[in-house]
């Protein structure tokens, strides 16, 4: 497993934080020394103090997509098509200059 750490110096001291576990911080004279302290904190702190559990929540609403309540209301719209090619040919227009560059 690949763990990103923030390592810093400062007043001389090398300080290791592990960016997805903010828990685990360690401050080492040495940046070497730093970095293998923050793995090993990182093993047991994934291996023997916590657990990875999913749990399921309740919703009382469901979440709707307010979009859904949209999807296909031009349909019937005698202009869509032609929107629709304008949209097209304005995205071509847009994409030739931007490649022309």
């Amino acid at each position: 497993m690949i763990c990103d750490v923030i390592l810093r110096k400062e007043a001389g001291r090398y300080i290791a934080r592990a960016k997805d576990y903010p828990d685990i911080i360690v401050e080492e004279k040495s940046r070497e020394k730093a970095i293998d302290l923050i793995r090993i904190h990182l093993l047991n702190y994934l291996t023997k103090d916590t657990e990875l559990i999913q749990v399921e929540v309740p919703l009382q609403n469901s979440v709707n997509n307010p979009w859904i309540e949209k999807f296909g209301c031009f349909r019937d719209d005698p202009g869509f098509e032609d929107l629709q090619a304008e949209i097209t040919a304005y995205r071509q227009e847009i994409d030739k200059d931007e490649y022309s560059k």
